[in-house]
């Protein structure tokens, strides 16, 4: 009978056992679910603080009232390069707006451009066939024969980059030539100094530059492939000056870029800074991929073919105050024959900016990039929003870790 007894409680002891074992089981998956959910809601909530972020960003940027950019403008003060910090009830954000237009645009910078860049010619033909819709890659690029033998194979995009980041796809390209200054460089150096003091790749290129095809005034500028002789005359052109562009696209067709109305004999300074100011060679409101004068940076001046070291320090020195393109023509230096060679690549004022926002909410990050665009009317639009890797840090944006300015947007509950 004992015996039986004893049998009888270790059966109801190992049952017991079980029961708080499948309880202590259930219990701990029931506060993992809790908390994987209560981080999940917080992740939300810091992105939420981000688009707070985008929302003041279109605020600002919707304060642009002139066809020109310069650094003056309200943008670029919000959020100090992400060192002030903006409190939004229990969460908060920090945030950098930057001209698309102060970079190279990675969709239609060309090769001698790259070379100046002191990318390698087998990364340079890569990245062109990456963008390019040819099937045959050049001798030292990639195509698809390429990408399908991977280990995880992919095809060409054979169109142009959505983001920077997407280089990281291109063979030859790796987080440390993106993302890092590169210290085998045979070209010349993009800014004064030794090699480590050269910006990184990263630093340089954009997806997204665009700008309104705008005169000073806010007027549409006069498109010289179509206009006739009375036109050029009240665009600011000599009557000469006129009849012989006219005569020029009569005999040989019509102008590709501003920079061949430049080959145009006898032109005075008068006809410089009109045909800068006016004239353009297509009918889109937006042109794409231009760089502007008053934000872009010494390195991205200097890897524009045929500019010399003296025209980037007289662009530099006048910087922000562009407020027609027609001023370049009276940067020393600057003749009709130089102008035939970098007038294309220039603008004075953006259409498109790039708002770098971290947002945060308990112990949750959120890190973004969002491109946002202005209309002739002055409205804005986000175009395209990124969030980035948790691997990318702000340390890559050449932000502090912690910021130093607390302004409350809104009272914690």
């Amino acid at each position: 009978m004992r015996k039986q007894r004893g049998s009888a409680f270790i059966m109801s002891l190992a049952l017991t056992l079980v029961m708080i074992l499948v309880v202590t089981s259930f219990g701990m998956r029931i506060g993992s679910h809790i908390r994987t959910e209560a981080t999940r809601n917080d992740q939300r909530a810091a992105f939420s603080m981000a688009e707070s972020g985008i929302a003041q960003a279109r605020l600002n940027i919707e304060l642009l009232t002139t066809p020109y950019t310069t650094t003056t403008d309200d943008w670029v003060a919000l959020g100090q390069n992400g060192d002030e910090n903006f409190l939004v009830g229990n969460g908060s954000f920090r945030i950098q707006i930057l001209d698309a237009g102060a970079f190279v645009n990675l969709n239609s910078v060309s090769e001698e451009q790259l070379q100046r860049m002191n990318i390698q010619d087998e990364l340079i033909s890569a990245l062109l066939d990456w963008r390019e819709e040819q099937l045959q890659p050049r001798a030292l690029g990639a195509k698809d024969e390429f990408y399908n033998t991977l280990t995880t194979p992919y095809n060409a995009k054979l169109r142009n980059f959505d983001s920077v980041d997407e280089l990281l796809l291109v063979k030859g390209f790796t987080p440390a030539l993106l993302y890092q200054v590169q210290e085998d460089v045979s070209g010349e150096l993009l800014v004064p100094g030794d090699v480590a003091e050269q910006p990184a790749l990263y630093e340089l290129l954009t997806t997204d530059s665009a700008s309104l095809n705008q005169r000073e005034d806010g007027t549409a500028r006069v498109n010289v492939n179509t206009v006739g002789l009375g036109q050029l005359i009240q665009a600011g052109l000599q009557a000469q000056t006129a009849q012989a562009i006219i005569q020029r696209r009569n005999t040989q067709g019509t102008f590709e870029g501003i920079g061949e109305v430049f080959a145009t004999q006898n032109l005075q300074q008068q006809d410089l800074s009109a045909i800068l100011s006016n004239l353009t060679t297509t009918a889109e409101p937006t042109v794409k991929g231009k760089i502007n004068l008053n934000t872009a940076s010494e390195a991205v001046l200097n890897s524009i073919p045929e500019m010399t070291t003296d025209i980037t320090e007289a662009i530099l020195s006048r910087q922000g105050s562009f407020v027609s393109l027609g001023e370049l023509a009276e940067i020393p230096g600057v003749t009709a024959q130089v102008l035939q060679d970098i007038a294309d690549y220039f603008t004075v004022g953006s259409s498109a900016f790039i708002a770098r926002i971290q947002g945060k909410y308990n112990n949750a990050t959120v890190t973004i990039e969002a491109v946002i665009t202005l209309n002739e009317e002055n409205r804005s639009q986000v175009l395209k929003i990124r969030r980035l890797p948790a691997s990318v840090t702000v340390d890559q944006w050449g932000w502090a870790d912690e910021s130093t300015t607390d302004t409350t947007l809104m009272e914690a509950q």
